[in-house]
């Protein structure tokens, strides 16, 4: 039996939703709904009632929930067995920008520590670029990435889908204001990412589409600079929600809305092409397992410190 589609199906029973459940596994909706009937075929049953506005489960349905919930958790246990078996595998590594360190590593941290508690994280935060290349040379054993930095040498798994936001100081004329139009935007300095990271290039592609132009002022390479020189007012910028939710909280810094923005883009977990180990493997899990729990709307699992042998190295 095919653990995909039971997975699949465990999850549009839990959200209650084709469109939901296809969302939380960066599926089409189409794609979620084969896999559905695929398992319905395979089984000889209808597990789902599709009417209404919910899809519900048929008794077949309940009935093959319980197994599957038996049978993932048992999966998920032999895969932990496994990676302690595997002989000095027990230490993953992966590769990331600052801000997924901030957004999405500790998702992945709690769900490993429910799955796999035995195997070791460890995090190095350095630009996209370098982080691939590092990974095609063995160094890593993953890294979050975007689009642009796979290949057919890299397999990438969807995992989080990363927002960039325009701020200012709360001081700002346009702060105040609220909201602004693509041209109030474009007649204010900017300071943002320089190349390689792909957040200015995404930013100039929005602006295009509006037919505006940004004026970039200062190009700064870390979130925290772009952070400063929009709070001392010297700048507006475009930075990660993760890298503001507490200035933003605190009111150090204000969210000005446009059209078209926030912007949004897929992060990927990438690994070479090719077989994994099992500790590896584990870890993809982990990784859908952390991104169904943030569909699911429940809480990372993270300790309030971090245990020994799971590093974040920065």
């Amino acid at each position: 039996m095919n653990f995909e589609r039971l997975q699949t199906f465990r999850l549009v029973v839990q959200l209650g939703s084709f469109s939901r459940a296809a969302e939380a596994l960066f599926l089409s909706q189409p794609a979620v709904s084969l896999q559905i009937r695929q398992l319905e075929k395979e089984l000889g049953v209808v597990l789902l009632e599709r009417g209404g506005h919910r899809a519900t489960p048929t008794s077949a349905g309940d009935a093959v929930l319980r197994f599957s919930e038996h049978v993932l958790e048992s999966r998920a246990g032999l895969l932990r067995e496994l990676a302690s078996l595997q002989s000095g595998s027990s230490l993953v590594t992966i590769g990331c920008s600052a801000s997924s360190t901030r957004q999405v590593i500790p998702q992945l941290m709690g769900e490993l520590l429910r799955i796999a508690p035995d195997i070791q994280l460890r995090v190095t935060t350095l630009p996209p670029d370098e982080a691939s290349a590092r990974l095609l040379k063995g160094e890593f054993d993953f890294t979050l990435t975007t689009d642009a930095y796979l290949s057919d040498r890299l397999v990438g798994e969807p995992f989080s889908t990363a927002r960039l936001f325009v701020v200012a100081a709360p001081t700002h004329p346009l702060a105040r204001k609220g909201r602004a139009t693509p041209e109030e935007l474009a007649a204010c300095p900017f300071a943002l990412l320089p190349s390689p990271w792909t957040a200015q290039r995404r930013f100039r592609e929005w602006a295009a589409n509006q037919g505006v132009e940004i004026n970039v002022t200062m190009e700064l390479s870390t979130y925290d600079g772009l952070i400063e020189a929009a709070r001392k007012g010297l700048a507006l910028t475009l930075v990660a929600e993760s890298a503001i939710i507490r200035e933003v909280e605190r009111g150090d810094l204000v969210i000005v809305n446009t059209v078209g923005l926030p912007l949004e883009y897929t992060i990927y977990l990438a690994h070479r092409a090719g077989p994994l180990l099992p500790a590896l493997y584990v870890v993809k899990k982990a990784a859908l397992e952390s991104r169904i729990a943030r569909a699911m709307g429940r809480p990372a699992r993270v300790t309030a410190g971090v245990r020994p042998g799971m590093v974040v190295a920065s």
